[in-house]
C-alpha cells in the first residue's frame, strides 16, 4: 500500500508535470463506481477542465491539486494506486515502484498508450498527461473547496513532514495510549501517513518491541522513536520512494513474505506476528 513517501512522491511528480498549465481534458469511466463514488465523472470534468494548476498539497496519505478556481480534487491512492506521468514524447514514469504483477498492455477501449488499469487520465494544455492507475480499485477522489477542512483529512493526526510534535508533546500524547506502540503508529488520527512497513522500519531502528504499550515508553525511548520516524520518512522521500535506493540495512528489504528463515542484512532473525490486526515484522534480538 502506498504510504507517506509514495504519496508525497506522487504529489511532487503530479505538480511538476502540471503546475502552471491548464487542464485541457479529463477522461474517466462514468460507470466506475469506485474512484468516482464521491464525485461523478461529469462533476470532476466540469471542475477541472479549463482550470489552471497553481500548486498541490498533501496530508498523510491524501493529496490534492490547487487550482485557480474551486473546487479542488483530492486523491487517495488506496492499496494499489499510482500516478503515472507521460510527457510530450510519450514516455511513462510511475511515481513509485508499485505492483509489478500487472501487464502494461492497454485496454482495447483505452486511448493509445494509456497505462493499464487507468481510472482517470488528465491532459494538460502542453500535452503532458497524468494517469491514476489502480488495479485493486480502492483509490478515491473527492471535490472540495478546502482540503484541510474535508472530513477525511480533518480527522488526521500529525504529519511527520509538516506539523510533527516535539518529543515532550509526543510523550504526553503516548501516555494516554494503552495499545501496543505498533498499533498506535498505524492510527491515522495520531500519525498521518504512517503505514505498516514504515511502522516496522521505525520500530526496528528505534530498537523498540512492537508489543510495548505506548504509555509505558520512557522519555528517552519517545525521543528515539520520534527521531527515527522523521529519519525513515525523510530518507524514503529523498530517494523518491525508490525501494532499491533504501539503505541496505533497512528491514524493508527482508520483511516481506513471512519467510520462516528471514534475517536482516546483519543476519539477525526476523519474526512475523499479528499485532493490532496487522502483520508485523520485527527483530527480538534488537527490539526490546
Amino acid at each position: 500500500m502506498p504510504e507517506l513517501p509514495e504519496v508525497e512522491t506522487a504529489r511532487r511528480r503530479f505538480e511538476k508535470a502540471f503546475k502552471g498549465k491548464r487542464i485541457a481534458e479529463v477522461k474517466g469511466d462514468p460507470a466506475d463506481r469506485y474512484l468516482f463514488a464521491n464525485a461523478p465523472v461529469a462533476a470532476v470534468d466540469k471542475a477541472l477542465t479549463g482550470a489552471k494548476v497553481t500548486g498541490s498539497g498533501r496530508k498523510g496519505k491524501y493529496f490534492w491539486l490547487e487550482l485557480d478556481r474551486k473546487p479542488w480534487p483530492i486523491f487517495h491512492l488506496g492499496m494499489s494506486g499510482n500516478i503515472e506521468v507521460r510527457g510530450k514524447k510519450g514516455a511513462h514514469e510511475k511515481a513509485w515502484g508499485g505492483l509489478k504483477l500487472w501487464s502494461s498492455r492497454g485496454r482495447k477501449d483505452a486511448p493509445a498508450g494509456t497505462p493499464f488499469f487507468t481510472r482517470i487520465l488528465l491532459t494538460a494544455d502542453n500535452g503532458n498527461q497524468v494517469a491514476l492507475t489502480d488495479p485493486r480499485r480502492f483509490g478515491r477522489l473527492w471535490l472540495t473547496d478546502d482540503p484541510l477542512e474535508h472530513k477525511s483529512i480533518k480527522r488526521l493526526g500529525f504529519d511527520p513532514l509538516f506539523d510533527f510534535p516535539t518529543a515532550k508533546e509526543l510523550g504526553a500524547l503516548l501516555k494516554k495510549r494503552k495499545a501496543p506502540i505498533k498499533a498506535v503508529l498505524l492510527d491515522q488520527g495520531v500519525f498521518a501517513g504512517i503505514g505498516n512497513w514504515i511502522a516496522d522500519e521505525v520500530l526496528f531502528h528505534a530498537k523498540l518491541d512492537p508489543h510495548r504499550k505506548a504509555s509505558e515508553l520512557t522519555p528517552t525511548e519517545v525521543n528515539r522513536l520520534r527521531t527515527k520516524i522523521l529519519a525513515v520518512i525523510k530518507k524514503a522521500v529523498d530517494v523518491e520512494a525508490d525501494y532499491e535506493r533504501f539503505p541496505a540495512g533497512w528491514l524493508f528489504h527482508k520483511r516481506w513474505g513471512k519467510q520462516k528463515d528471514a534475517k536482516t542484512h546483519s543476519k539477525q532473525k526476523i519474526i512475523h506476528e499479528q499485532i493490532g490486526g496487522r502483520t508485523t515484522a520485527w527483530v527480538p534480538s534488537v527490539q526490546k
